[in-house]
């Protein structure tokens, strides 16, 4: 995870984000007071306006088709989600803000995962939001290169809480981040020795559309690399 500046919000949502928030909460209304199928049907319909071809586009380039959580790459296995940081179920007044859209992969905004949850400050939250805070002062993004495995360790409560509620450290997740970064490592230690190209290749693994580049910056500081 690594800090992000969010860019100007889409023109869908500017033109109709009011009205389409008045029809979503209209639309929950008329449901919770008549749970039929029907405005069932309708309440989905007026939520999923958000939906919009710009949006998705505008997310994917701010993230640099990453997601914004585990920092793996989507573009090329996945369509990835338009990820609601305050579950829209909860916090239906943000469902159409764009300062609570990210983009999300399947698995971290998946049901096992992130889901619908989101801790208040008594349970260790709120989540840590990437393009609000700086996820360094939350995490260390630790290889070590004993056991030859990357992890994500929470430094503080929300950080904890954090890695946990995303699986930033699921099986799967460390298998092909640490095959990754144990190659990362061996470009810092190069570059440490005095290797101008492994020096020139971490300017180039430390850039945001880096796939896991949180742990290049990690690696770069740990060895004093100036790039």
């Amino acid at each position: 995870m690594i800090l992000v500046e969010r860019v100007v919000e889409p023109a869908s949502l500017t033109a109709n984000k009011t009205k389409w928030l008045d029809d979503y909460l209209l639309a929950i209304k008329n449901y919770q007071a008549n749970p039929i199928i029907k405005n069932k049907r309708l309440k989905l319909l007026a939520e999923n306006k958000y939906r919009q071809q710009d949006v998705k586009t505008s997310l994917k380039n701010m993230f640099e088709g990453k997601c914004a959580y585990c920092e793996s790459h989507l573009a090329h296995i996945s369509y990835g989600h338009i990820e609601h940081f305050k579950p829209k179920s909860s916090y239906p007044e943000d469902c159409f803000n764009w300062k609570n859209l990210l983009l999300g992969c399947e698995i971290c905004n998946g049901a096992q995962y992130k889901s619908t949850h989101f801790p208040l400050e008594a349970e260790n939250g709120p989540l840590v939001n990437p393009t609000v805070e700086n996820p360094f002062v939350f995490f260390d993004f630790e290889y070590d290169p004993k056991t030859g495995l990357a992890n994500v360790l929470g430094k503080n409560d929300r950080g904890i809480t954090t890695e946990r509620l995303l699986g930033l450290n699921r099986p799967d997740l460390i298998k092909h981040r640490s095959r990754i970064v144990r190659r990362i490592a061996y470009v810092a230690i190069k570059a440490s020795q005095g290797d101008n190209e492994a020096l020139i290749e971490m300017r180039k693994l430390v850039e945001k559309e880096e796939e896991y580049s949180a742990f290049s910056i990690s690696l770069s500081n740990k060895f004093g690399l100036v790039l």
